[in-house]
């Protein structure tokens, strides 16, 4: 009999993570910037660790009432408890805040009001340098095929990208890594241009000469390029990004530059609504890193990217040293979830030493 009615008393209380997932999603089904916000703190890797990390961050972030609730109670239960506590609500709205900004003459236009705009201007200097670093990857052809973003390694001539991008030009011939060639059987010109910003036909191209490491299909995307230290108008590549060796805490603000391109036409709502109306123009957009899986050379982070991005330094805010490398996003997870992933500096660091390149 007691046993019986234990079970009564408790056959609401969610089972499975999937349980309070649903749950959640239900509570903030007219916010969910909350609700990706939340899901960005999940770790998935066992039940234990959902549970863990998911009542660790609601217990910063909501009162006991509706952890018990999320936790708890059916849906039918959370509905009517949608009206209240907006007062948190609110500050979730304001951490989830992931805003995109033009770039235009190495100068981050802050004209719109977001809650990184301090941030922003009193990292000025570094943020400023770390623009001129970045720049468009280019196919130069009869047109210009643009197809994703590098960047430079401090005091060198390494550009870094991502393998999907290199294998845009490149080919494989036994262990040599060759140019593609054209219908005239003329190698590709391949160019960065670390200008390409908003309202400027300024360009700031340089040749790259050789692909010196690609990752082979099951490896990490990461791609290394060597470029000319000097353009045809005898200007000088800029100074270059500085790596770092630290290993970032959880929840680290940092910052994506790039150039994202959403240039299909079901795009169009996308690229006005998030990157400011143009497409493969440089743009910086902040956010954090979140969770850090298992694996010690794959970090997550919720910067709001683009096809175009691919390719593009992840920043620490604080340091301005690279965290990583941005290589993929995947639109529909966890009912709507949005997480972006960035290859770890700590890969780029083991690459450079195997090829025995002076970084």
């Amino acid at each position: 009999m007691e046993a019986t009615q234990n079970t009564s008393e408790n056959e609401n209380i969610p089972k499975t993570p999937l349980d309070v997932i649903t749950n959640l999603k239900n509570r903030y089904k007219d916010e969910p910037e909350i609700f990706r916000e939340i899901l960005l703190q999940i770790d998935v890797s066992n039940d234990e660790a959902f549970f863990k990390s998911l009542q660790k961050y609601l217990t910063d972030k909501e009162d006991v009432d509706i952890i018990n609730k999320i936790f708890n109670s059916t849906i039918e239960d959370l509905s009517v408890e949608l009206d209240l506590h907006k007062r948190i609500e609110q500050s979730i709205i304001k951490e989830a805040d992931r805003p995109v900004f033009l770039i235009n003459n190495d100068t981050i236009d802050t004209s719109k009001a977001t809650k990184w705009k301090t941030q922003i201007e009193e990292k000025k200097d570094a943020i400023t340098k770390a623009i001129q670093s970045v720049g468009r990857i280019e196919i130069k052809g009869e047109d210009v095929d643009f197809i994703g973003t590098g960047w430079l390694i401090k005091n060198t001539d390494i550009i870094v990208t991502n393998r999907h991008v290199a294998n845009k030009f490149i080919e494989r011939r036994g262990n040599d890594i060759l140019f593609k060639q054209d219908r005239y059987f003329d190698s590709y010109t391949v160019r960065i241009d670390f200008k390409e910003e908003h309202a400027t036909q300024i360009e700031f191209e340089f040749d790259i000469k050789q692909v010196i490491y690609c990752a082979k299909e099951r490896d990490l995307d990461i791609a290394l390029l060597r470029v000319d230290k000097e353009n045809y108008k005898s200007e000088k590549l800029p100074e270059g990004l500085e790596l770092s060796y630290e290993i970032p805490n959880l929840k680290e603000e940092i910052y994506v530059i790039g150039y994202p391109s959403c240039s299909k036409p079901h795009h169009r709502e996308l690229k006005n609504k998030y990157f400011n109306g143009v497409i493969g123009k440089k743009q910086f957009a902040p956010g954090y890193l979140s969770q850090l899986p298992a694996s010690k050379y794959i970090y997550k982070h919720d910067c709001t990217t683009w096809a175009g991005n691919s390719g593009s330094p992840v920043i620490d805010f604080t340091s301005g040293k690279v965290l990583g490398i941005h290589y993929a996003g995947i639109h529909e997870n966890y009912e709507g979830y949005r997480a972006n992933f960035a290859v770890s500096v700590v890969a780029l660091v083991e690459i450079l030493e195997e090829l025995k390149i002076p970084y």
